[in-house]
């Protein structure tokens, strides 16, 4: 009794110590913006997206094995189409936009660059967000935080995304902002085993980790494909990873709901726009690949969703990672 006592207290006071820094950094505005649609769907039982990506590019700089996007063509919109595009998804109810390619740094229209373009997001939208495979520096991207692929150590990494790219994004990593960046990890087949140990290679680097699984987006047989009874092995180690104070950013009921073939995801929080303007309302797969639950790894959609459905280990996890910078507490 007196140990879960003793937990409980400790929690309490982490959380009290957020929400503190929350009020002294001038979050209270935010914070009351984004209960509004919490209060819509838990009370009035009315659904907007409230999680965004914004693929402005299938171009890229690398050619990673698990990811299908950069075989991709098509038109990009002009400055003045992506803007356009941002008021649309501010009209639908996003409150969290993420930039997202390709490789989206290498957008650009005439002058205007992925910079000017966040610029103008954080004026429409409370927190803007990058996704980037880090080999382009992105210290000087005004976003509020940046998702930087990483996929194991050295030797792992660069067998998914190409020789040498590993210590390209170590060297951006040391000069980056602690505070606002996160690795995305990507677990398959090549990486399933290594995990756990880039994950204790980032302590103290990063502001966390968060994980989600490749999804075949042609279809099964895919080798790089990890089936839900193959995954409970990492998610057990990456929960005791987290029980310890390593970096991992999921929380422990969303790592314990991706064990199941079919898990909680309410995708009407989710809208999704691609290169040409075209703006989805629904599950991220929606022009994209094949649509089957009992693949799917998107952590992230788990996360807010269960964080919608008032499991408040969730709401902690979107509060640290959006508004603290520290997922380790």
């Amino acid at each position: 009794m007196y140990y879960v006592v003793r937990i409980r207290t400790q929690t309490i006071t982490t959380d009290l110590r957020m929400i503190t820094r929350l009020s002294y950094s001038g979050m209270a505005k935010t914070l009351t913006e984004f209960s509004r649609p919490f209060i819509a769907y838990n009370i009035l039982g009315k659904i907007s997206p409230v999680l965004a990506g914004f693929k402005v590019t299938h171009k890229c700089n690398l050619k990673c094995r698990h990811c299908p996007y950069w075989e991709r063509t098509g038109d990009e919109l002009s400055f003045e189409g992506v803007l356009s595009t941002l008021q649309t998804m501010r009209r639908m109810g996003v409150k969290i936009l993420i930039f997202e390619g390709g490789e989206p740094l290498l957008w650009h229209d005439g002058k205007n660059s992925l910079s000017d373009v966040i610029r103008e997001a954080k004026k429409l939208f409370p927190c803007v967000c990058m996704t980037t495979n880090g080999i382009i520096s992105w210290s000087h991207i005004p976003v509020d935080r940046v998702w930087v692929s990483l996929d194991g150590p050295p030797a792992v990494h660069d067998l998914i995304r190409g020789k040498g790219k590993f210590d390209i994004v170590w060297k951006n990593l040391e000069s980056s902002d602690p505070c606002r960046t996160l690795i995305s990890t990507t677990i398959n087949r090549l990486n399933l085993d290594a995990v756990p140990e880039l994950i204790s290679m980032l302590r103290g680097l990063i502001a966390g980790v968060t994980i989600q699984f490749h999804y075949p987006y042609r279809g099964l047989p895919d080798p790089l494909f990890v089936s839900p009874p193959d995954r409970k092995e990492v998610l057990e180690e990456l929960i005791g990873l987290k029980r310890s104070g390593y970096p991992v950013a999921n929380s422990v009921n969303s790592l314990q709901e991706l064990k199941k073939e079919r898990w909680t995801c309410e995708d009407r929080l989710l809208a999704n726009a691609e290169p040409d303007g075209s703006v989805y309302h629904g599950c991220y797969l929606k022009n994209r690949g094949i649509a089957e639950c009992s693949y799917c790894g998107f952590a992230a959609h788990n996360e807010i969703s269960l964080a919608f459905k008032m499991k408040w280990e969730s709401i902690r996890t979107g509060m640290k990672i959006f508004f603290t910078g520290n997922t380790a507490e």
